[in-house]
């Protein structure tokens, strides 16, 4: 028994600890969809206070009938207490490892990701929102990690512009990104947003007054998109960044004039 103030508990019987007969060894024990805060140091060297969405998991040995799964939320709550770079994953991936006693540990963490974004002409400042997940892996020593943006955007159809004698038609677009660096740690999405407006009939914006509006609705007119002219644009822009080891590049306009959406994709060749 063991005496803790007032009150005596039981010691009481590791089931996850005992041996498993039937020679089996899983690739991946966890928990998935945990909620929790975390703070990120930004590019902008600010702290940004985002609500994760977590999955982790480590491998187990055939022998090994379970996997001790508060360990996990631990190593998660113990990670998250304090603000953390995309680069201190890794640490959180060896830690949770260790202390688990494994070979491998994954992790797919999701948030809300918030860039200050100012309107074209009037500088109203607002924040655009974003979609980051990150898909990261440790496997006896050797880590990577695959960062996934969604960014919001606009496309002008080209063909409707080129058919019609007044205007044409526009649509909000989802332009998501995946990559993967050369040093096979997670980034942050700030970097690449400059290059989605590049590539794209124009941004959206968080707040738009009226010179604002009249602006974005010009420029758009001026620098019609196909789904595939997005694709094209971002991925030789893409191709051009050192830093990248591969990348998948997706733009899918939310049709304004068919039941349907349209959508375009390429994805490089990993590189040295």
């Amino acid at each position: 028994m063991i005496l803790f103030g007032m009150k005596t508990f039981v010691s009481l019987p590791d089931v996850a600890a005992e041996v498993d007969p039937r020679g089996v060894a899983l690739h991946a024990v966890g928990i998935r969809g945990l909620r929790l805060p975390v703070l990120l140091h930004t590019p902008a060297d600010t702290v940004q206070q985002v609500i994760a969405v977590a999955d982790l998991s480590v491998d187990i040995d055939a022998e090994q009938r379970g996997a001790h799964m508060s360990r996990l939320v631990e190593s998660l709550y113990e990670w998250a207490s304090a603000p953390r770079t995309p680069a201190e994953v890794k640490a959180l991936l060896e830690s949770t490892r260790d202390r688990l006693n494994s070979r491998s540990a994954q992790l797919r963490l999701g948030f809300p990701y918030f860039l200050e974004l100012p309107a074209p002409i009037t500088q109203t400042l607002g924040w655009l929102d974003l979609e980051v997940e990150w898909e990261c892996k440790l496997n006896n020593g050797a880590s990577y990690a695959i960062s996934h943006f969604v960014f919001p955007a606009m496309t002008l159809c080209p063909c409707s512009k080129a058919i019609s004698e007044y205007g044409a038609h526009n649509q909000r677009a989802l332009v998501r990104l995946w990559i993967q660096t050369k040093d096979r740690l997670p980034r942050l999405p700030d970097g690449y947003l400059p290059l989605v407006q590049e590539s794209a009939s124009s941004l959206v914006y968080p707040v738009l007054k009226r010179p604002d509006e009249k602006f974005v609705t010009e420029y758009s007119y001026e620098n019609p998109r196909f789904v595939e002219d997005v694709a094209r644009e971002l991925s030789l822009r893409l191709s051009a960044l050192e830093e990248l080891h591969w990348f998948r590049v997706e733009c899918e306009s939310i049709e304004s004039i068919h039941n349907h959406n349209a959508f375009a994709m390429y994805e490089s060749p990993c590189r040295k």
